[in-house]
Formats: structure tokens, sequence, C-alpha cells
């Protein structure tokens, strides 16, 4: 039984000639347009190392390990605001962008692409292969869950025809067919310990079938002007034609956390759903443990995306995230970066906010 009642899903018009304003500080001359979407990619290896449009402009461009530059005097040299997307970020930016504070070394990474999204500006504050298509693995589920977000009534019941004893190699919440569960008991199981067959469950449950759910995913790209990702299935196993970058999914992220109670979901640890029968999760995120201020979001993981982690904290009523994908070492990294960023910012004279307000103005219907 789908969920009966939809929020309407906020759609804003493309930004065709004004964008966010740039901020150049001690760096000559402006950084190039927003060029044209991506190439197509169709015919990407799975995993393979394959670079994308390089259509942003990071304010420190993060080493490439084939020779670590002084990066120490690069980031107290430059300080270029990334514009946002030509289809405008939601919600909107509702602040000036953090200032550098004095130029400190940036982390060793092993990253294969990686960047620092200020929440409250939508900036880039560090940046490296960042608008390269990779797969993104599970993190694939920050988009499932906005689209179930967006139909609405969490507390509605699903009946599930998924059986997670036939995914055998897959992280499943412990779904059987016939099982009767909340959409917001199936986020908690798709988020925490990052279900595929919740994935499945919320996809059947919201749109009707996997090919209508992956038609809204698409379209949520769309509508975030994402031109880097494209979806073909709602979990994020992998497909030739199933990619992301790391900015696109900072980007996901940062909506994500703007639409309730998502970001409550983000960042629980332990949940028992409470259906038909119980099923008791834990969370596979490696911060929420024990990084101070840490708030979310995914953690994913396959063999042709190797590690990845959107991770986000907030310190001061300022929130970061972090997106790491294809990185061995993702809960050390991601470690790092945030410790960067808060230790090499300054937010003085910019207002503590978490989230943008929702306005019922910015809520159309569905068409």
């Amino acid at each position: 039984m789908a969920p009966s009642t939809r929020i309407h899903r906020r759609q804003y018009p493309a930004l065709l000639g004004a964008l966010v304003a740039l901020s150049i500080v001690g760096s000559a001359g402006a950084p190039p347009s927003n060029s044209a979407p991506n190439p197509h990619v169709a015919g990407m290896r799975e995993g393979a190392d394959t670079p994308g449009a390089t259509g942003s402009w990071p304010l420190v461009a993060l080493p490439d390990r084939r020779g670590l530059p002084d990066l120490t005097q690069l980031a107290a040299a430059a300080h270029v605001v990334t514009p946002l997307p030509l289809g405008e970020a939601m919600p909107r930016p509702w602040s000036a962008a953090p200032r550098l504070r004095a130029p400190r070394a940036v982390p060793d990474l092993s990253a294969r692409a990686a960047v620092i999204v200020d929440e409250a500006s939508g900036a880039v504050l560090l940046g490296h292969h960042e608008r390269r298509p990779l797969p993104p693995a599970s993190l694939t589920k920050i988009a499932t869950a906005i689209i179930a977000a967006e139909h609405g009534d969490l507390d509605a019941e699903i009946e599930t025809d998924v059986d997670s004893r036939d995914m055998t190699t897959s992280s499943v919440m412990g779904l059987l067919p016939g099982d009767r569960f909340t959409l917001r008991d199936l986020l908690y199981g798709l988020m925490l310990p990052s279900g595929n067959d919740a994935a499945l469950a919320i996809a059947r449950g919201v749109s009707g079938s996997d090919a209508l759910f992956v038609h809204e995913l698409n379209d949520l790209a769309r509508r975030l002007g994402l031109t880097e990702t494209h979806f073909e299935n709602p979990h994020g196993l992998s497909s030739r034609r199933h990619y992301s970058s790391a900015y696109d999914l900072a980007i996901i992220a940062r909506y994500y956390m703007s639409l309730d109670p998502l970001p409550e979901i983000a960042a629980t640890t332990d949940w028992t759903a409470s259906g038909s029968r119980e099923i008791e999760m834990t969370t596979l995120n490696p911060l929420l443990a024990d990084y101070e201020g840490a708030d979310g979001v995914k953690t994913g993981y396959t063999e042709s995306a190797g590690q990845t982690f959107v991770a986000s904290a907030t310190r001061d009523g300022h929130r970061l995230y972090v997106v790491l994908l294809h990185d061995s070492q993702r809960a050390a990294d991601a470690r790092a970066l945030l410790d960067w960023a808060f230790a090499s910012y300054t937010w003085d004279g910019v207002a503590p906010r978490t989230a943008a307000p929702l306005e019922d103005g910015d809520r159309e219907p569905d068409g």
C-alpha cells in the first residue's frame, strides 16, 4: 500500500543569469564560467578512474598523491567561492561563505575524489576531482530518502514483496515478503544498516515500481541542477550508467538535511522497527560515536565504488559536508578534513543556523 499523503516537492526555476557572487581574495582574475555538463559517461567501466568535466573551481586543490604540492601557500593565496549549479540549490543559501582564517597544511588523503561544502552558503571550501563522475554505491540512498520524504506520510504502512534472504551479498534491513512497516521504519532501515531491501521496498511502495522511482531520482538530480549524476536504481549497486560526483552528492546531502525528519534519521545510531515484527538496526556511520558535532549522513561500498562516505558535522551552528569517493581510509580522512575545515575557516559575522526555513510558497503540486 503506497503512502496516501504527499508533500509536494519544491521546484525552483533554473538560474539563467544570476549565480552566487564570486569572492576572490589574493587571487587575480575570475574563474571560468560554469561549463557544459559532463560528457556522456555511459561507456565508463565500473570503478574506472575516468575524469569527468571540470566545471568547478575549488578553493584549495586537494593533493594528487602522484606528487604532493605545497598546499599551505596555495591555501593562503586562493579564495574562490564556487557558484551554485544551474538548477538552484535547495534550500536557497541563507548566508555568506566563511572566510579562510589562516593557511594550514591540507591533509594527505587516499580518496579518488573529495569535497568539503559549507551548508549555509553552498560554497566549496576544498575540492579534489569533485566533478568527476564515479560510482557512489549506497550514497544513492540519500537521494532515495529524499524522494520518500517528499511523498509524505511517513507513518503510512507499506507491505513489502522483497526477500532479503535472496540478497546474500548485500547489506540489508532484513525484510521478508509480506512484512508490513511504516515508511518511517523503512527509512531507518535504508539509512542505518544501508538496507538494499529497504531501498526496493521504498521505491515500490512510493512510486509503484522500480522504474518509476528511478525516474523520480533523476528528476531530483535535474531539479538540483546536478550535471554529473545519473541514477539506474534506488540502492546504488553497480551499474554502468549509475554515477555521481563528490560535489553533486554534497548538494544532495545538503537538501536531505533540510527535510524533516531526515536529519534525525541520519544522526540516529540505533533503531528498532516495529511493524508486523521487530527488527533492530545499528548505524554504519563511524563518526556518530565519537566525532564532535557529527550528525550524518551515509556510508557506502561496492567493489567498483570502493568505500564511499558523505559525512556531516555541526559546530557553533555551522554545518559542513565532506564527501569521499573510492577512499580506503574514509573515516580517518573524513575526520581529518572536518578538523581542517573547522580550524581553517571563520564564520565571524555569519549568523549560526543549521537549516533554512521551508515556506509554503516554495512547494508546488507534483506534475
